[in-house]
């Protein structure tokens, strides 16, 4: 059972912005914190060894950063084209890149964004795979120690697929079906299955329908993509009579249990049906502005009351993945429409780490408290170019504003350390330079 006491940090709980909680000790056992203050040390003192120690004075901890949108099979397409919107990018590059994967560039691919993940404070993620070689992502996420939720995706239209990226749904969901059984509440619960239509435009309308089925009787996430770019929404409709939210709710996609990537092009009828269902909206800055998407209007649906939680979306369209420059982008982004608004900084944390475990459906009550999750980010703030911190009783706004993933120092999940500051190998988890020329030369040779 592993046993942590990390000492003397400032607990930032993210509960409310009073949250905060200098030189204090947290204990964790078994994954879960079990105290903080005096009780944490008297506990660790009561276990015995093998306590490990973490000597965080100085440090800021707060719940782990959550990425609720990737694409881990597209780390290895990172440095593409520059100057091309949604489909057409998915055309040319994305999807002949995603096709020519064997297991081992995959599994390449998925330490890759697995280990920067980690080195920047991520301690759970979202991914989102593509029809094959799904054994490579669980099984590079089950070394990488993160909480993963994924799978294969869904594509099935023979109209809007290309023929080495398709399956049909028979095909598609008992691969889904295949993984649940091997790896679903796997590595003590850290990994999970998700369902995974890849947009309405990539399937077919019983296909859709299948798979809200499947999730809803299996109690898996849904994850899928919509409304993210003006000619996906015009296609959508021509095909449906609907706009993707409808359309998407129409054929019971739109759960609770629903991660929704993007959402840029929407409206109020839109942001109702979202709230009405309970389904998360993971807002993606960098990748909406690379391809020239448009700006989810996160306040909107905030003020709707719909949840949005954070992510980078894949490196293919991101070129990172950074938690913290979706965090800036996503606190800045508001402040450009025509009547601007503020989004503040500990809102925006709340969306990198409650909203996003609350999206994941993660168990646990959040933040820094006894019972919860032992996820922890650890921050040095004297790291990096964030000092002077002096102007402000809070934390959030250096975090947000000032930080980066040079910052952390330590990555802690399920109560044990997985990053700490100066590891360039990320635990060994980090592929050599040379490997990845290797896997990327390979896929070349198949795209």
């Amino acid at each position: 059972m592993s046993r942590l006491l990390i000492e003397g940090a400032t607990l930032l709980g993210l509960a409310d912005r009073g949250d905060i909680r200098p030189r204090e000790d947290l204990y964790a056992e078994g994954g879960t914190i079990r105290a903080t203050g005096e009780e944490a040390r008297r506990l660790a003192a009561a276990a015995g060894p093998p306590v490990e120690r973490l000597d965080a004075r100085g440090k800021w901890a707060l719940p782990g950063f959550v990425q609720a949108h990737l694409h881990l099979c597209q780390t290895l397409l990172r440095n593409g084209p520059e100057d091309l919107e949604l489909l057409s990018w998915l055309e040319s590059h994305v999807w002949p890149g995603e096709a020519a994967h064997d297991a081992a560039t995959m599994a390449v691919s998925a330490r890759l964004g697995l280990s920067e993940c980690l080195a920047g404070g991520v301690t759970a993620v979202l991914d989102m795979g593509t029809i094959r070689h799904s054994d490579a992502l669980f099984e590079a996420a089950a070394r990488s120690g993160v909480r993963y939720a994924g799978g294969n995706v869904l594509m099935d239209d023979p109209e809007t697929t290309p023929p080495n990226l398709r399956a049909t749904p028979d095909e598609g969901l008992a691969e889904t079906e295949r993984l649940r059984v091997s790896f679903h509440g796997g590595e003590e619960g850290r990994l999970r299955v998700a369902v995974q239509p890849r947009f309405a435009v990539s399937c077919t309308d019983g296909l859709l329908r299948r798979a809200a089925e499947f999730a809803s009787g299996k109690a898996l996430l849904i994850h899928t993509h919509a409304s993210e770019n003006r000619s996906e929404v015009e296609l959508v409709r021509r095909r449906t009579g609907l706009g993707n939210i409808a359309y998407l709710d129409r054929v019971g996609i739109l759960t609770e249990r629903a991660c929704v990537a993007h959402a840029i092009h929407t409206d109020p009828a839109d942001w109702e049906v979202l709230r009405a269902r309970g389904a998360s909206v993971a807002h993606c800055p960098t990748s909406n502005m690379r391809l020239a998407s448009g700006v989810c209007p996160v306040t909107d649906l905030r003020r709707s009351e719909v949840r949005v939680c954070l992510g980078s979306d894949g490196a293919a369209c991101n070129n990172s993945l950074d938690a913290f420059r979706e965090m800036r982008l996503a606190a800045f982004l508001p402040q450009t429409r025509p009547a601007p608004e503020r989004l503040p900084a500990f809102e925006v944390l709340r969306m990198a780490t409650w909203e996003g475990a609350r999206a994941l459906h993660l168990p646990g009550p959040e933040g820094l408290v006894a019972g919860g999750r032992a996820d922890l980010t650890i921050l040095d703030p004297e790291a990096e170019w964030a000092l002077p911190d002096a102007w402000s009783q809070e934390p959030y706004g250096a975090i947000v504003y000032s930080m980066n993933r040079g910052n952390v120092f330590a990555t802690i999940v399920d109560g044990r350390v997985r990053y700490r500051a100066g590891d360039s190998t990320v635990g060994g988890l980090k592929p050599r330079p040379d490997e990845v020329h290797a896997a990327v030369e390979s896929l070349k040779s198949r795209m």
